[in-house]
């Protein structure tokens, strides 16, 4: 995965692959991966429950998303809310314009977030980060996100209320 990101994002913008293991660790909830037939991952999400005022400082481009660490990250408790930040969402150069790829990714996150609703988790805010036109294509598209600010690392975030994003993703569903 962090292969993957290295073709999209500049070193600084990239979280260390231990640090993201330590995220899996404490939440088992944060990871979206595909791979290929010859077992090569070939996309992936995180999807990261943040603290409030953590989820707000990326929102507010006061810190950019390489620098969270596993402390920041919430683990999901059933009965509460929580504010979700799509990270890194990658697509290995091969697979970009791939569409079953790209359903398929979808189609992960939208298991995801059915587990979410059947253990009566609330999202309050979905947010994105998208580095490359097809992050964009990927959020104001496919995502129905809006448009927030570009950042200081060359990026745009994308938001949208957790009550609309699980419309579309159940519309998703479908594909």
């Amino acid at each position: 995965m962090e292969d993957i990101e290295h073709s999209y994002f500049p070193n600084e913008n990239i979280t260390e692959a231990e640090e993201v293991m330590k995220w899996y660790q404490k939440n088992n909830l944060t990871c979206i991966g595909i791979r290929n037939s010859h077992n090569v991952i070939i996309a992936s999400v995180n999807v990261l429950p943040l603290k409030k005022d953590i989820f707000e400082d990326i929102y507010e481009n006061r810190i950019n998303e390489a620098d969270v660490v596993y402390e920041q990250i919430e683990r999901y408790e059933n009965n509460k809310s929580y504010y979700i930040y799509l990270s890194s969402i990658s697509i290995d150069k091969a697979y970009r314009n791939n569409y079953k790829v790209i359903t398929t990714l979808l189609k992960g996150c939208v298991i995801l977030f059915n587990l979410l609703i059947d253990k009566n988790i609330r999202i309050e805010k979905v947010m994105a980060d998208a580095s490359t036109i097809h992050g964009e294509k990927i959020c104001r598209k496919l995502l129905e996100m809006d448009y927030i600010r570009n950042t200081s690392h060359e990026s745009k975030i994308y938001c949208e209320s957790g009550g609309k994003f699980l419309k579309v993703m159940n519309r998703l569903e479908k594909f």
